[in-house]
């Protein structure tokens, strides 16, 4: 696919995400408050689920003047964020269409006030529970963020943005079947026929758990996803585990069994560590499974260390890899070729844990030069984790580092959505 029309399949999905048409429903004062005539919020949806972005405006603004808007989390309120605009002709201020005065953020941004939010007590969003789990905020639970808006220092708007959390659109249940350990998320939509599986390798990255989050957006976008424990029970990377391909398989026969299951059109999925697994199971058996999402990590199959060990072991045997990350030759990279349907990949200039993850695609997009469905996302002012889900400041960098991460989290994502929504071009699947 030419670069042209990957921006324009991008700049399609991405106005597809954030519902930028705002139905009549919504012009006629959804979110706003009942019979207002004044300044009043706007909202695309209310409440709205946390995968997804939310249009917010607000309108009847005095031109002219400037306005500041301030969210907060609810209900603790310990969460907040606020920017400035100034109020043009229109009496219409848009968040997704007008850069800020004064923001944390710079340019434009629909989300800019969810992301940027900041504890007011110091705490770091990047507790997998709160941020992530089925407890609290931005993960699984619904919540609520409380938007006022004021002109010269006087409320003249107010309103309640819902979301909806993913633990309701995207139960989980543990799975114990057939030699895997792990938690099947299946969509709760009522979207009609079989639709793409993926299986997530989890556990692969210490102290970041990841992969419920990872599931559980993608089951909530309609796909079922297998939370596959990569290496047993615990689910934690030893340096001296690898992979034995005969759990992956056992993996795939059971995703593929489950009702609502395209079992010709199987992704795997993996992260950081993950990545490696994800691209090397799909060219493994590139008969069962369909396309890979490997974002974030090596292109080649890389030895754990610190004691050299297989990463994957068929049969018992050790499946060749190499030693270290330094060096992406030719040779070390996977045969990504084989892989018959989309394969996303995507690397961050600024990886504090892979310093040469663009080398890594860059190897990678010369075995496979760029096929139809392909994505190759480089982002090079951005972070490690630019590969979690967009719109929340859940692990995000300190400024200046974090507003590019929040882009290529929203990049990434539409790509994931492209390939997965993609009509097979591989006759018979």
């Amino acid at each position: 696919m030419n670069t042209a029309r990957v921006r324009t399949v991008r700049r399609r999905m991405l106005a597809a995400l954030a519902g930028v048409a705002f139905a009549a429903v919504a012009l006629a004062g959804c979110g706003a408050q009942p019979g207002a005539a004044g300044p009043r919020f706007q909202l695309s949806a209310n409440p709205s689920p946390v995968w997804r972005p939310v249009g917010i405006r607000i309108v009847s603004l005095p031109p002219g003047q400037q306005v500041t808007i301030h969210a907060a989390l609810r209900p603790s309120g310990l969460w907040t964020s606020q920017a400035v605009y100034a109020v043009p002709a229109d009496g219409v201020v848009d968040l997704a269409r007008d850069a800020p005065l004064e923001a944390p953020f710079t340019g434009a941004d629909g989300m800019g006030l969810f992301w940027t939010m900041r504890s007011a007590t110091g705490e770091a969003p990047a507790s997998d529970v709160t941020w992530g789990g089925s407890d609290v905020a931005w993960g699984g639970a619904s919540y609520s963020v409380d938007l006022q808006a004021s002109v010269g220092g006087r409320p003249v708007a107010e309103t309640r943005v819902q979301r909806t959390g993913l633990s309701v659109a995207a139960p989980a249940r543990a799975v114990f079947d057939d030699g895997i350990t792990g938690d099947y998320f299946q969509s709760t939509s009522s979207a009609e026929g079989v639709r793409p599986g993926i299986i997530v390798f989890d556990g692969t990255d210490p102290g970041e758990q990841t992969g419920v989050l990872t599931s559980a957006t993608l089951a909530a976008l309609g796909f079922p996803t297998l939370d596959l424990s990569t290496y047993g029970s615990a689910g934690q990377l030893d340096p001296l585990r690898s992979l034995p391909a005969e759990r992956f398989l056992s993996a795939l026969s059971w995703l593929r069994s489950q009702p609502g299951v395209d079992d010709q059109r199987i992704f795997t999925f993996g992260t950081s560590r993950g990545a490696q697994l994800a691209l090397w199971a799909a060219a493994a058996y590139p008969g069962t499974v369909y396309g890979a999402i490997a974002p974030g990590g090596t292109t080649g199959l890389i030895c754990p260390s610190p004691v050299p060990s297989p990463a994957v072991t068929v049969d018992g045997a050790w499946v060749p890899c190499t030693t270290g990350t330094h060096d992406p030759a030719p040779a070390a990279v996977l045969d990504i070729e084989r892989i018959p349907g989309p394969v996303v990949l995507g690397c961050a200039g600024r990886d504090e844990e892979l310093a040469n993850g663009c080398a890594w695609l860059d190897a990678a997009a010369r075995k496979r030069p760029q096929r139809e469905g392909d994505a190759y996302l480089r982002a090079p002012d951005a972070t490690h984790l630019f590969y979690l889900p967009p719109y929340t400041p859940l692990l995000l960098p300190k400024a200046p580092a974090a507003q590019p991460t929040e882009r290529a989290r929203e990049a990434l994502w539409a790509d994931i959505l492209t390939a997965l929504t993609a009509p097979s071009s591989v006759p018979g699947r």
